[in-house]
This record gives C-alpha cells, sequence and structure tokens, in this order.
C-alpha cells in the first residue's frame, strides 16, 4: 500500500491532467456548461418533492423536507455517477492505456475526483440553504471533510475494483445499475428513520441501519442540518454512525488496490478483445 500511495503522489500531476480531460470532455459543448453539475441533482430534488411532498404528502420530523432530500440526493448522484462512469473507464481510455504507461487504477481515481469536484458546488448549496432555513449550521459541520474522506474512498475503491470487473464481464454494468437502484431505495433518502423502524421487526431494523450507505447519508445530515443528531440519536448508536462506514470505507479502499495488484497483469489483454 505505500508503494501505491508513493505512485500516486508521483503521478499527481498525471491524475489532474485526467481530471481536467474528464470535465472538458463532458462540459465544453453543453450550452450552460459546468451549470449542469448542479442543475440534473437539482430536478432530482424538485420531482421528488413534487411527488413524495405535494403529492403523497410525505413529512420528515427530522428538518424540513426539500432539506431533507437535497442532502442525500446530492450526494447519492456523486456516488452513482462515479461508480457508473469509472466502471466502463477502462475500455473507454484503452487506447490511451495502450499508448500510455501509467497504473490503470488511475483513470477511475480521476473520474471519481472529477465528480467529487462537481458534487462540491451542490454540497455548498445545501449548507448555504441550510444556515438560512435552520437559523444556522451544527457544530458538527467541522467534520464535514471528514465525512466526504470516507464517501471518498468507499467510491473510489468501489470504482477501482468495478472498473477491471467490467473489462471481464461486460454483465457487471447492468448488475450495477440495478444494485444501484435497490440501494437508493434502501437508504433514507426520501422517508424517515422513524417509518423505518415502525415497519420493520427488530432484527431487520438492526440489519437496515448497519447499511453503512445508511450512515453516509445520516453523517452528510449530521453535519449540515442543524439539531439533526438530537432526534436521529433516538434511532442510531454512534457506533452504526461512525465505526461501520469507516470500517467499510477502509476495507473497501484497501481491498480495491489490492484487487488491482491480483489482477494488473492481465487487463491489457483483455483490454485488447
Amino acid at each position: 500500500m505505500t508503494s501505491i500511495i508513493k505512485e500516486i503522489l508521483i503521478k499527481r500531476n498525471l491524475i489532474c491532467e485526467l481530471i481536467l480531460k474528464d470535465l472538458k470532455i463532458r462540459y465544453s459543448r453543453p450550452l450552460l456548461g459546468f451549470f449542469w453539475a448542479f442543475l440534473s441533482p437539482f430536478l432530482i430534488v424538485i420531482i421528488f418533492y413534487v411527488v413524495f411532498s405535494m403529492i403523497l404528502k410525505v413529512k420528515t420530523e427530522e428538518a424540513p423536507f426539500l432539506l431533507y432530500l437535497m442532502s442525500a440526493i446530492f450526494s447519492w448522484r456523486f456516488f452513482q455517477d462515479s461508480l457508473v462512469c469509472a466502471t466502463t473507464s477502462l475500455i473507454d481510455n484503452k487506447n490511451l492505456i495502450k499508448e500510455s504507461n501509467f497504473p490503470h487504477y488511475l483513470i477511475p481515481i480521476s473520474i471519481v475526483l472529477a465528480n467529487a469536484i462537481n458534487f462540491l458546488p451542490s454540497l455548498a448549496i445545501v449548507i448555504v440553504t441550510s444556515l438560512f432555513t435552520l437559523k444556522g449550521l451544527p457544530i458538527f459541520v467541522l467534520f464535514l471533510p471528514i465525512v466526504l474522506s470516507i464517501h471518498l474512498a468507499i467510491a473510489i475503491g468501489l470504482s477501482i475494483i468495478l472498473s477491471i470487473l467490467y473489462v471481464r464481464w461486460r454483465d457487471i454494468k447492468y448488475i450495477l445499475e440495478a444494485a444501484l437502484l435497490i440501494l437508493f431505495y434502501f437508504t433514507p433518502v426520501f422517508y424517515s428513520i422513524r417509518l423505518v423502524k415502525d415497519s420493520f421487526p427488530p432484527l431487520l431494523f438492526t440489519i437496515y441501519i448497519n447499511n453503512p450507505f445508511v450512515a453516509i447519508l445520516n453523517l452528510y445530515r449530521i453535519t449540515i442540518l442543524k439539531d439533526f443528531y438530537i432526534y436521529l440519536q433516538r434511532y442510531i448508536g454512534l457506533s452504526c454512525l461512525i465505526v461501520v462506514p469507516l470500517g467499510f470505507a477502509v476495507v473497501i479502499f484497501l481491498f480495491g488496490f489490492y484487487f488491482y495488484k491480483k489482477n494488473k497483469n492481465n487487463i491489457n489483454d483483455y483490454l485488447s478483445y
């Protein structure tokens, strides 16, 4: 792992170039350019707000429903877009890989970091909206960089694994799409934790709250939404909120590079097909 960290530091300029290349390709032609990084997830928020709040009359006690949606959907889109784009990244850039001599994992890493850059303006808007709507921010906002780092580590680890698997098994893309859809509805994006507790038996609720992605979304809310933790602590303990996502992030991040090390000699063979 130490050698990989050194390699990443040495190749940091290349990573920056790959990030810029990804962003330029993505936003150079559209008329609104980088504004789509915020507009696209915001439109999803508006649709969910109309359907669940105005039509189905869904309420959340923890926070205003619009803020509740924004804090989850923006962070979810960062994660989803990172995995979807990174999964096919080695195939999409196979000519670049063949012409250049650099570690394959730099490509999925650069895509995740590019999506993180896309995510930051949306995150800033949620913070500002929360500040004015709730008349302040929680002290936990100081831990927001740590939450983002945990989320980033999970996205990088999974992106490396999925990009290598896709080189050999093209069905991975469709499996991922189905898995992300299921996972989206099994995380509290537009419904309350209280609703889950009232609906699930104790064993299933325990399994549910030990989902690291449930913890990640709630960690974002704790750090952004004032008084959110006061409400949430009735349903989820600190171990589920901190230990589970942090442990998952460390394991998946380290396994991603281990998986690359085991398969790096075969990647170019499959890229030739």
